[in-house]
């Protein structure tokens, strides 16, 4: 082989080590950019796991909450509730009280009443007869 041809193929394959050093340099720039936007990717995904985890979280207790005012609120309402019976009957039986004790009263008077308009017509009567 001549000189000239051999010059030409130790170029050639120069070249292509060169060639395939670029392109393994390459693929190994272009991995670690893969593999960096993947720990992204799933640094990311894990925070939105942790921030979908926290929501649910902070519904849930949102919903206690809820639940808490609400049994609060039945339990003012039922307490206002029996004192209020409890205001009413005691006004119920005063007023009854008060109401037997008037009619009492007007019997009373209404009897006392008749007795003297008895005693005052028998004697009358019997005034007239003598």
């Amino acid at each position: 082989m001549p000189e000239a041809e051999q010059v030409v193929i130790a170029q050639e394959e120069e070249v292509e080590e060169k060639a395939k050093k670029a392109t393994k340099k390459a693929e190994q720039v272009a991995g670690g950019i893969l593999n960096e936007t993947q720990q992204r990717a799933a640094a990311a995904y894990a925070a939105y796991v942790e921030a979908e985890h926290q929501l649910e979280e902070a519904y849930k207790d949102q919903e206690k909450q809820a639940e808490k005012t609400y049994n609060e609120a039945i339990e003012q309402a039922r307490i206002a509730c029996e004192e209020s019976i409890a205001q009413s009957r005691k006004s119920y039986e005063e007023n009854m009280s008060q109401a037997l004790r008037t009619r009492d009263e007007a019997e009373r008077k209404a009897r006392q009443a008749r007795s003297e308009a008895m005693e005052r017509t028998w004697a009358i009567f019997t005034k007239a007869r003598k």
